[in-house]
């Protein structure tokens, strides 16, 4: 069972245990978790926005991938300050998945992530300035920079 499911089904759980729906058997639970995901993404919830845009990017759901969905999603909670909403949002807009690719940008998100203590996007971006990934010219100022601060970051 994949990260994305658990989370759907102990959501459910959540909702079960509180009374608000009862349900019956493991589909059910799911469509149930999955229903009240999605309405807590949708009353602004970060980190339920960020779990509905995992669903929509990796398709790991009952419904299907579609990364045009995972950027709107991942959007919402990144403009909230969502760390980790940061770096996926910033990885898809470098890649160019779910949307035109814009490297600017999604360095931008990638630098919003770090800020906000996100040790991996701080990995990922001393490792393009070291390497030169993506089209990103060599930089060694940059890299060392974003290599330091992963280490200050705690993971």
């Amino acid at each position: 069972m994949t990260g994305v499911r658990r989370r759907i089904l102990s959501l459910s759980g959540d909702v079960m245990s509180k009374g608000k729906r009862k349900s019956e058997g493991p589909q059910a639970s799911a469509a149930d978790g999955m229903r009240s995901l999605i309405e807590a993404a949708e009353r602004g919830d970060p980190e339920a926005q960020h779990n509905v845009g995992a669903c929509y990017a990796t398709g790991d759901w009952d419904g299907p991938k579609d990364e045009a969905e995972a950027i709107k999603w991942y959007t919402m909670a990144a403009q909230a300050g969502h760390a980790m909403s940061q770096y996926d949002l910033g990885f898809m807009l470098i890649l160019g998945e779910g949307t035109e690719k814009d490297i600017e940008k999604g360095l931008w998100w990638m630098e919003q992530a770090a800020n906000t203590g996100e040790a991996y996007a701080s990995r990922v971006l001393s490792d393009i300035y070291q390497k030169g990934l993506f089209g990103v010219g060599p930089d060694s100022e940059k890299a060392h920079y974003w290599f330091e601060r992963a280490g200050d970051i705690k993971s």
